[in-house]
């Protein structure tokens, strides 16, 4: 017995007209675990 799976709409809302990377073929956007903290002066990051 076979179930097609159709995607919910939610996943189509994130992934309509994206288009895989031309350098890589990646088909689902990266992730980047990076941030910016606030800092009260410049001399707080010496």
């Amino acid at each position: 017995m076979s179930r097609k799976l159709t995607e919910g709409f939610a996943t189509r809302a994130i992934h309509v007209g994206q288009q895989p990377d031309p350098g890589t073929g990646a088909v689902v956007p990266p992730v980047y675990q990076t941030t910016t903290y606030a800092q009260d002066d410049l001399a707080a990051l010496a």
